[in-house]
């Protein structure tokens, strides 16, 4: 496995890199085992602000209505569920 270290500069200090000089090989997926193309989420679309504000905000209203009238929530753990702030 390569290990390496990533410091940020700050006043006292400069970037810094290190390897470590044991190389670990993992097996994987073939190409046909396992689909590599782009992840078409809207959580990506969110974040390159490709999807408007209005339909991200439905999203959110249907997951909190999903979360408080559908989904299944043992009484001890309602207070773990996270409502989305929707205004």
């Amino acid at each position: 496995m390569i290990e390496f270290d990533v410091f940020f500069k700050t006043k006292n200090s400069s970037p810094k890199v290190s390897f470590n000089q044991y190389v670990e090989v993992f097996t994987t997926y073939s190409a046909y085992e396992y689909d590599r193309s782009p992840i078409d989420s809207v959580l990506y679309k969110k974040c390159l602000k490709r999807i408007p504000e209005w339909q991200w905000m439905n999203i959110f209203i249907t997951l909190n209505d999903f979360k408080s009238n559908t989904m299944p929530v043992h009484k001890d753990s309602l207070n773990n569920t996270l409502l989305h702030r929707t205004q």
